[in-house]
């Protein structure tokens, strides 16, 4: 595979390119780009692979050279670099989009490059960027990315009920009961959703949207009333956190 890393740091250009040098031989660094727009330059001369991508850099940030790439039907690989605070990850997360915190783990850097061999096509990449890029024009990062069948599409989180362990599947219930069964399991989920205070393991089985929790019943060692009358059950390692957000919804 061939590779380009945009980062205007020449620092952690070094460090990426001596960690991939070791961990992933078979990867080929063709470029170094220290700003967005030598970046573009090469990657739409040399058509690499993959290409790890700072997010703050001066002038145009790696987010718009992303969706500049996607518009010049660019069928490369993104990986992100970044060392943005948690609610930029959470944005990141909710997008199943690829990155890597700065400074860079190498399990995560291995992660991510078994994810880019096993990336499907430029569509999934350009669904995947449109849910991060609305993500992080909010105050608050609002869409769930979803893997379906053929590729992704994304779901605003306001309209998810509760997500539902189903075999080796998830099952996630929205407004008006509609529904989606998703090829993941629930752990999956629960990262993607981490910091995205409303949505609590209540169970092992489930994700709960605590914004539609209308009551909590104690008898059966304790269950949640939706908004849907749905009942979900709150197990026992579960339910400090169930009553914590409860405790803090009615302070």
């Amino acid at each position: 595979m061939k590779a380009i890393i945009v980062d205007d740091s020449p620092q952690a250009r070094k460090l990426l390119r001596l960690m991939l040098m070791e961990l992933a031989p078979s990867i080929s660094i063709v470029q170094e780009c220290g700003n967005a727009e030598d970046g573009k330059t090469s990657i739409l001369e040399l058509r690499p692979d993959v290409v790890f991508l700072d997010i703050e850099m001066p002038g145009k940030s790696g987010l718009q050279l992303a969706e500049e790439l996607i518009e010049n039907k660019c069928n490369c690989a993104i990986v992100f670099t970044t060392a943005y605070n948690e609610y930029a990850i959470n944005a990141f997360r909710l997008s199943a989009i690829d990155y890597l915190l700065k400074p860079i783990q190498e399990d995560q850097l291995l992660e991510s490059i078994e994810k880019v061999r096993d990336r499907k096509n430029s569509e999934d990449t350009r669904v995947k960027m449109e849910a991060l890029a609305k993500n992080m024009k909010e105050s608050k990062p609002d869409v769930l990315c979803v893997p379906i069948q053929g590729g992704f599409e994304y779901i605003p989180l306001k309209d998810i009920l509760y997500l539902e362990a189903d075999g080796s599947y998830v099952r996630i219930t929205c407004a008006n009961e509609k529904y989606k069964l998703v090829a993941k399991n629930l752990k999956y989920f629960e990262n993607s959703l981490k910091g995205v205070t409303n949505f609590v393991r209540a169970h092992r089985s489930f994700i709960v949207n605590m914004t539609e929790v209308v009551a909590y019943s104690k008898s059966t060692g304790g269950s949640l009333v939706l908004r849907n009358s749905k009942i979900i059950p709150v197990s026992r390692e579960r339910k400090s956190a169930v009553l914590e957000f409860l405790e803090i919804k009615t302070n």
